[in-house]
């Protein structure tokens, strides 16, 4: 693969990219025609600032690719630090100016999750509990982005909060897999101690679940939607058991209900 392709990671940005059509499915149905020039605008934006942050993050992280992964391009010098420095500015600055031509309230939002992801790198993913509020921040505003787009803000607000609360169960159970290798990190189970941490990724999956049926009572998603999240529930409800027998395994099986969960909100948007 070209080492200019390599480094953004494209198979990240293209998962971006399809899901904002997703979101905009599950916004307004069969409308979404009326929606596809904004929507793609959006895809667009989304891809660039995904891209631009898998370049920040092996900036950020070189010296521990040397070890970990020494045939990316930074760490094995087929492009120096400040090349990648101007590719992922290049691709920052072109997904605001993509944006802007949906609105420029969605190119400020485009400006946050920059911010966020340039934070993220630098700041706030080495002192444990910000940054994985961060990521999970992330994660859920391709709901909010999607609704700002459709202008279903109110309808995506729910289904961000569903994404929020579970990714931020799974961010704490990397944490507990990982306390061995982040050296340079300081994780929340590595500061307060693994009981504590499986604790508060337990209270956030029994947060997700207790959330889990508000879509419907709200009459955001259609009846299908909670007939799918039942299997969607139960499948949170087993990495519970996982947080004491097997963290790995768990870890894996909340990855699962995650994407199944995206399905759930694509069955309740028919």
């Amino acid at each position: 693969m070209n080492k200019w392709i390599k480094i953004t990671r494209p198979v990240n940005g293209f998962m971006g990219f399809f899901s904002i059509y997703i979101v905009g499915f599950i916004a307004v149905n069969l409308h979404i025609a009326e929606f596809i020039i904004p929507l793609t605008l959006g895809a667009i934006s989304v891809f660039l600032v995904t891209a631009g942050g898998n370049i920040i993050n092996d900036i950020s992280d070189v010296e521990t690719d040397k070890y970990n992964h020494p045939d990316r391009p930074l760490p094995s010098g087929t492009i120096t630090k400040k090349a990648a420095y101007y590719l992922a500015i290049s691709f920052f600055i072109i997904a605001f100016i993509v944006s802007t031509f949906i609105s420029l309230f969605i190119s400020l939002v485009v400006v946050i999750a920059e911010l966020l992801l340039v934070s993220y790198e630098f700041k706030t993913k080495k002192i444990g509990l910000p940054g994985n509020l961060t990521v999970s921040l992330l994660i859920g505003m391709i709901f909010l982005y999607g609704g700002f787009i459709t202008g279903t803000i109110s309808k995506m607000l729910l289904l961000f909060l569903l994404a929020f609360f579970s990714n931020m169960s799974r961010e704490i159970m990397k944490d507990i897999e990982d306390i061995n290798g982040d050296v340079d990190r300081v994780t929340f189970p590595k500061k307060y101690g693994i009981g504590k941490a499986k604790i508060v990724s337990a209270i956030f999956v029994v947060i997700t679940i207790s959330v889990s049926v508000l879509p419907y009572y709200f009459h955001v998603l259609s009846i299908y939607y909670l007939y799918a999240v039942v299997l969607d529930d139960l499948l949170f409800a087993i990495t519970i058991w996982y947080l004491k027998a097997n963290i790995s395994r768990g870890e894996k099986v909340s990855k699962v209900a995650m994407i199944y969960g995206m399905v759930c909100f694509l069955i309740g948007g028919i």
